[in-house]
């Protein structure tokens, strides 16, 4: 360091990139560099030897001024950033920025020096501009309140579109399910061969309205994140069964073989979601079926070699997807070509559902195909099976056997609907049975009847004027509450409803509904739900 005199180190200070200003004991500016003096507006004339506090009267009081004082008496060493004391010094870009007195942000160092062998103290406060940095730090948080405001936006958007497929579905799934239950209906009647083939037209095109409803608020709920997966036990075996036994009737019809196998070494009973497994399968059966005019479909289940996963294989002996399409299938309303899609119809949506699905479930699905001759979609899930456990175990409603209409118990049962279609609907269903159907149309109708009646079973919509089958649920759960009747004893109410989305059946639940059942109701499924609770 010898080879540097006063001179470098003078020169040093002076050409620095930051401001400097060095004060002695006596609070005296002793030395200032370029910097500041530029960014100060003030020639060296002015600041030599002046009192720090005259010549920047402002700074009394201030906490750069304390801090001076605290560095100078005590030597601390202080750090001052613009948000603990914003513009400590009237320091400025340009002139203009003097007449708005809009000051740069600064960074300080107070810094205490003394002297080796000498008792004279000083102060040296080094000043950064961070102007720029503040600058962007403003600009990031005005991008981040932008981005957070956006994404208020987008949620009440997704909820609003979720909304209104909610009410939409309600709205679509009354009208249908009077269209399916008349259908149900007219089959129990004396038909002609033509007729029976235009029910079969009108019932297939109800269906095939009710899975498109489906698979639109599947997906909507996919995206909005609401959608859970159930890990529940459940037969693979069974479900295959049930599954393919859906699809027996349309493949016979077209002269085409289906078939399924399970290997041996899959348990009895496994967990995971067999709602949302089943529906997988549907889809892409439903595909194979749609797809394959010759030839077979074939639906395998077996184990991973590390036994943690379940492969699940749905091949035909379809028309094929050409290469260019296997990356795309998967997306939101595609299908192979606008042929394909006047031919054979469809949203495009179950191969979109199925793969998010698989997604939620961590698995994965993947497609091989050749034009004319077929595809085979390869699907693995993690696999959890179980030790075998005994068969005797408690009967689903759905697995019950319905007597005859007239071994089938005498009952009253509360109806409250306020659709009439609907209120016919149910009433033909019930026509044949031994069971005396009391009407109301509304909620508030309901608790009062049931409050002033005996009846075996409420039947109750959840959505209708006055008073919803929600609250009506509640006041009656809280009137036997009040009656003293035993929650064991307490009257069985079967929601019918075309709120499908879980939240809106947890409520139910949570209202006190005892049993569930969605629109457009299956005759036969009402039956057997009567009769599960008359039965008990």
């Amino acid at each position: 360091m010898s080879f540097l005199n006063e001179k470098h180190l003078l020169t040093i200070v002076q050409k620095s990139g930051i401001g400097i200003l060095i004060l002695n004991e006596n609070f005296k500016i002793i030395l200032t560099n370029h910097w500041f003096l530029k960014r100060s507006f003030l020639d060296e004339q002015h600041l030599d030897n002046k009192l720090i506090f005259d010549v920047f009267p402002e700074l009394v009081g201030t906490r750069t001024l304390k801090s001076i004082e605290q560095c100078l008496e005590f030597s601390q060493y202080s750090i001052l950033t613009h948000t603990l004391n914003p513009f400590p010094f009237p320091l400025f870009d340009n002139e203009q920025k003097i007449e708005k007195k809009e000051r740069i942000y600064q960074y300080l160092h107070v810094i205490p020096i003394s002297i080796d062998d000498e008792q004279n103290r000083f102060c040296m406060i080094q000043i950064t501009d961070v102007s720029q940095q503040v600058t962007r730090e403003k600009l990031l948080r005005e991008q981040m309140v932008v981005a957070k405001e956006r994404e208020v936006e987008a949620k009440k958007a997704s909820q609003a579109k979720t909304d209104f497929l909610a009410s939409m579905s309600h709205e679509i799934r009354t009208p249908l399910n009077a269209i399916l239950g008349m259908a149900d209906t007219l089959t129990e009647t004396n038909l002609t061969n033509e007729q029976m083939e235009y029910l079969t037209v009108l019932r297939n095109s109800g269906k095939a309205l009710y899975n498109i409803i489906n698979d639109i608020l599947d997906l909507s709920r996919i995206e909005s994140g609401k959608l859970e997966i159930e890990h529940i036990e459940f037969s693979i075996r069974d479900l295959l069964k049930e599954t393919i036994s859906l699809f027996l009737m349309k493949a016979k019809s077209k002269g085409i073989q289906i078939s399924y196998s399970v290997s041996d070494d899959i348990a009895e009973q496994i967990k995971g979601d067999s709602t949302r497994i089943q529906q997988i399968l549907i889809n892409l059966i439903g595909n194979a079926m749609k797809f394959t005019e010759i030839g077979k479909i074939y639906v395998d289940a077996s184990l991973s070699q590390d036994q943690k996963s379940l492969c699940l294989i749905v091949e035909d002996t379809g028309i094929g997807i050409p290469n260019e399409k296997l990356n795309s299938i998967f997306e939101s309303f595609t299908q192979v070509d606008s042929s394909t899609t006047r031919r054979y119809g469809g949203t495009g949506l179950g191969l979109t559902i199925t793969k998010k699905l698989i997604l939620m479930m961590n698995g994965e699905i993947s497609v091989q195909s050749q034009l004319g001759k077929g595809s085979k979609f390869v699907l693995n899930i993690p696999y959890e099976g179980l030790v075998h456990r005994d068969s005797n175990i408690h009967q689903h409603w759905l697995d019950l056997e319905l007597p005859d209409a007239e071994n089938f118990p005498k009952c009253r049962i509360l109806l409250a609907e306020d659709s009439e279609e609907n209120v016919f609907i149910i009433k033909t269903f019930l026509r044949k049975y031994p069971i005396e159907l009391v009407i109301a149309k509304n909620g508030k109708i309901a608790l009062q009847m049931f409050q002033s009646e005996k009846f075996d079973i409420v039947l109750m919509d959840m959505q209708m004027p006055e008073m919803d089958g929600l609250e009506a649920t509640k006041q009656i759960r809280l009137y036997e509450h009040n009656q003293n009747i035993d929650p064991l004893f307490a009257i069985p109410i079967i929601a019918i409803s075309a709120n499908v989305q879980k939240e809106d059946i947890s409520k139910s639940f949570m209202a006190g509904i005892t049993s569930y059942i969605s629109k457009p109701v299956r005759k036969i499924e009402i039956l057997k739900l009567i009769y599960f609770y008359l039965a008990l």
